[in-house]
């Protein structure tokens, strides 16, 4: 089996112009979006914890897209859906404004040297393209065990513009828990090791 990249640079030129789909939720269903789904393992929990949810996955590496396509088909699991995108370019073109219930960003990739800091997904960018894909009453829950990420990300959602975001564990303050039922592979992970994770939920007005 051909090896996976763990970590792509989403600044790649021939990842800035892929061919992407508008993603629509089916009637009666809720629109649920993870940015970097990997395996789609939360997905999964989600499709399995809310009978009224459309789970849809983006995720940068088309191999990973393919195989979680095809472990959600082998388990029963239409209602979870990879796409084939870079959140860092593609969120307007994928998505409706205001037609996503959730978004979850779940332990973002580190990118640890300065020099490719510029890599990191979160930031006032992403962060603009959220807020306009999230339908009124929605949450953005991020997740990360890296403390500077954290920080990142809270300074992002707490600054951003619109003034459309409300932190819902108070202005400048962490979410205790995972209300969603779902866990990552990299959650479990911290969760069995005692890793801290440091958590955020904004909800959209």
């Amino acid at each position: 089996m051909r090896r996976i990249r763990q970590h792509v640079n989403p600044l790649k030129s021939d990842l800035l112009e892929i061919d992407v789909p508008r993603v629509e939720a089916p009637a009666g269903l809720a629109l649920e979006v993870e940015l970097g789904s990997a395996e789609a393992h939360f997905l999964m929990d989600r499709a399995r914890a809310d009978a009224g949810v459309f789970a849809v996955g983006i995720e940068i590496r088309r191999e990973v897209v393919a195989r979680a396509n095809r472990a959600c088909a082998a388990a029963g699991l239409g209602r979870v859906r990879s796409v084939f995108a870079n959140m860092s370019v593609d969120m307007p073109r994928l998505f409706a404004p205001r037609s996503v219930r959730r978004l979850f960003l779940n332990f973002p990739d580190p990118w640890w040297k300065s020099r490719q800091h510029k890599r990191r997904v979160v930031g006032p960018g992403l962060c603009g393209d959220m807020v306009q894909a999230l339908a009124a009453g929605g949450e953005i829950f991020v997740q990360t065990d890296i403390f500077a990420i954290a920080l990142e990300a809270l300074a992002a959602l707490e600054g951003e513009p619109s003034g459309r975001l409300r932190n819902s564990a108070g202005p400048w303050s962490f979410q205790r828990d995972n209300p969603f039922g779902a866990c990552s592979r990299r959650e479990r992970q911290c969760l069995d090791e005692g890793t801290a994770i440091w958590r955020l939920l904004f909800v959209g007005t």
